[in-house]
């Protein structure tokens, strides 16, 4: 008994030692940073896509059973930041704008991918990190970003055809909060590798505009698109270190 309380304080007393010990590559007043992979997995899930309006005339017309899905997507990632005191920093990430499909869903399932867009979404967070254990440490961030979509269109004719002639496609932007979480493992006072966790709650619309054949009129089309990315990045980072004088 007396063998075990000695080694459960023991314990309790290295973990308190390592908590309290700052033994990380980043510290106060200092820049750092990274590059690696971005994984996106959007978790989306639609409404099914209604007509608002033909020609001058607005309307409210549900096409049942019509849904979309977006696809899974890799990039290029980047991130900087500043530590304003060893566990608090500012931090920007970014990476090269992925491009997703968006694929049919229910009734639309047999047209496979319909459309595509690309995604810029530059994330702004606060971090607060902690060390655990010598060169380990774990991040907690909170932030935001203005999510938006270029180069979007519809590439499956069967789509345009359903739809009545040629439809342009439109996915509106959207500011959001971030959540992220992480964990950095120092390899040297200046590199490190790390692995990074974020949700963004990201909803969107699309609008599809087709120039319809029969009638000779604009139709317009709108679909609530919960986008919902799940990412993770895992990066190597360098530290800029402040120099030291010498007297």
């Amino acid at each position: 008994m007396k063998k075990s309380r000695f080694i459960k304080r023991l314990i309790a007393i290295v973990i308190a030692i390592l908590w309290n010990t700052d033994i990380q590559a980043q510290k106060a007043k200092e820049f750092y940073a990274t590059a690696g992979w971005m994984y996106l997995a959007p978790q989306s899930k639609s409404s099914t896509l209604r007509m608002i309006s033909t020609g001058s005339s607005s309307v409210d017309v549900e096409l049942p059973d019509t849904a979309v899905r977006l696809s899974k997507s890799n990039t290029l990632g980047f991130s900087g930041g500043y530590f304003f005191t060893d566990h608090w920093a500012a931090e920007l990430t970014a990476g090269i704008p992925p491009e997703f499909d968006i694929k049919g869903w229910d009734v639309l399932s047999p047209l496979g991918k319909i459309a595509k867009t690309t995604a810029w979404t530059p994330i702004l967070q606060v971090k607060y990190r902690q060390p655990i254990i010598p060169k380990l440490s774990i991040s907690a961030s909170v932030g935001a970003t203005y999510c938006w979509f270029t180069n979007s269109k519809v590439v499956n004719d069967q789509l345009d055809v359903m739809l009545g002639g040629p439809t342009d496609l439109r996915v509106s932007g959207a500011f959001t909060p971030v959540f992220s979480s992480g964990l950095n493992y120092t390899i040297t006072d200046r590199w490190f590798v790390g692995g990074n966790f974020t949700v963004i709650p990201l909803k969107v619309d699309a609008y599809l505009t087709t120039h319809n054949q029969t009638t000779n009129q604009i139709d317009k089309y709108k679909i609530k698109v919960d986008l919902n990315p799940i990412i993770t990045y895992v990066s190597v980072g360098y530290v800029f270190k402040k120099k030291v004088k010498n007297n």
